[in-house]
């Protein structure tokens, strides 16, 4: 994959006259990304996803669609395209799990196995790290904090400081047979299952579940009674790929990228997370048909972002140091079209160095195509993580999550605070009436001025 990578940075020059004709205007560039193309690409996404079996997660019939679909758009607007195909780690749910709790009986829309953990079948008494229904705050990050657990325990654990694979983790060290996630994030009658990131090292099933399986469960525990959990799911390699283009710039050297992941879990579509991003950058190619900045720009559609940024992480661990150095800036596009949705913008802390003027630039670029941008830290939860690890520059745009809308996310985008900015995030109906392509296109086109302004001029981003 290094050669690969080599190879496309490796573009030949064209003459100076030529570069100064076919130089995109960011204002002309920004202006072409409207509502109605970002629509008609969902529209095709949603078709090829549909038509396959409703989700794009990895291995599955619907993400191959959607990738040969993003191939064939890329391609029609004459950018250069290159698949790294490599096997990735699949999930597969056979949606049969249940789980029984003193007589009362829940099934898959109650309980469901978390991404990458191995199926199981256990009974035995429940035994809570959570203080009450009301406060589902958890603790469970290493293995003392589980103290003297009976045999055959099933653990019921809240967020705790860690990923949930170091809970689950610590929880078999621990000596416990099976391991339940609550989360206070989740709706009434939502069951929110995050991924272990790696099946290797899970010995023990381990399950989300709904509010009203985690009331039975806590007040079982709190009786001392016992549950009996039944998980049926299963990891497994496929193969997969990221999809990679280029549009040459008239320089050797320096790389503008710009990512989005392709792939959705299998709970849902993934309409705004992640169709929205893809589109997004789907409308940023057609918008730069025939343009020739001096910087090479580089889309990229990842594989496995919601297994565990397995699509990104491994092409930045496969670039040698100089292919790095030559990445100006990566700009991420995960989730821009949330219904109660904001124009938020990446500033975060741990960034790398130089990632700041590219916040600042990336600002102004919004502001100027309408928005009303808001400082945003994802702590590195997507596709950019690999990049900042690297040294890379990063910036990125994103309209919200689950989390409720804060007051200053809400005053310039005219939405509700306190409610999600998508309530639909990785369920079933993030479909195409789950988005709001009025601040879709303003991020998006915000993003296409900041592309073009970098890829004209990369010493922008100079400190």
């Amino acid at each position: 994959m290094a050669g690969v990578a080599a190879a496309l940075l490796l573009g030949g020059c064209t003459s100076p006259d030529h570069a100064a004709v076919s130089r995109p205007d960011a204002r002309v560039v920004a202006a072409a990304i409207t509502e109605e193309g970002l629509r008609a690409r969902l529209e095709e996404l949603a078709e090829a996803t549909g038509a396959a079996d409703g989700f794009r997660s990895v291995g599955s019939p619907g993400y191959d669609a959607a990738a040969a679909l993003v191939e064939r758009e890329l391609a029609a607007a004459g950018w250069s395209v290159h698949s790294d195909r490599h096997e990735d780690m699949a999930f597969v749910d056979d949606r049969r799990s249940s789980l029984a709790v003193e007589g009362q009986v829940f099934g898959v829309d109650d309980v469901r196995p978390l991404i990458l953990a191995p199926g199981g079948d256990v009974t035995g008494p429940v035994v809570s790290l959570v203080p009450s229904a009301a406060d589902v705050t958890g603790r469970g990050c290493r293995a003392s904090e589980y103290g003297a657990i009976p045999s055959a325990a099933i653990v019921l654990v809240g967020p705790g400081d860690c990923l949930r694979r170091e809970q689950v983790i610590a929880a078999q060290q621990a000596g416990a047979a099976a391991f339940v996630a609550v989360s206070h994030e989740a709706s009434p009658g939502v069951v929110l299952r995050p991924t272990l990131l790696d099946p290797r090292g899970l010995a023990i099933p381990a399950a989300a579940v709904s509010q009203r399986a985690a009331k039975a469960l806590l007040e079982a525990a709190a009786a001392r009674g016992t549950a009996h959990l039944v998980t049926t799911a299963r990891s497994e390699q496929v193969p997969s790929r990221t999809v990679l283009a280029e549009l040459e710039g008239s320089r050797d050297g320096p790389v503008v990228m710009l990512g989005a992941h392709l792939d959705s879990v299998i709970d849902g579509p993934g309409v705004n997370d992640n169709a929205s991003g893809v589109a997004g950058l789907l409308e940023v190619a057609r918008a730069l048909r025939g343009a020739h900045p001096q910087a090479t720009v580089r889309l990229a559609f990842w594989s496995g972002e919601e297994l565990g940024l397995h699509g990104s992480l491994r092409y930045v661990s496969a670039l040698s140091p100089a292919e790095k150095q030559a990445i100006v800036v990566y700009a991420n596009v995960d989730m821009i079209a949330s219904p109660n949705g904001f124009a938020g913008v990446y500033d975060e802390a741990n960034a790398a160095a130089g990632s700041s003027n590219a916040t600042r630039l990336l600002i102004a670029a919004v502001r100027r195509n309408g928005g009303a941008p808001v400082p945003v830290d994802l702590h590195n939860g997507s596709d950019h993580y690999g990049f900042v690890e690297a040294g890379v520059v990063t910036a990125g745009v994103f309209s919200g999550s689950m989390d409720p809308v804060t007051p200053e996310q809400a005053a310039g985008s005219g939405v509700a605070a306190g409610q999600p900015a998508d309530r639909c995030y990785h369920q079933p109906c993030d479909d195409l009436s789950n988005v709001d392509l009025g601040v879709g296109r303003v991020l998006v086109a915000g993003l296409a001025d900041f592309t073009v302004q970098v890829a004209n001029s990369p010493e922008l981003l100079k400190p």
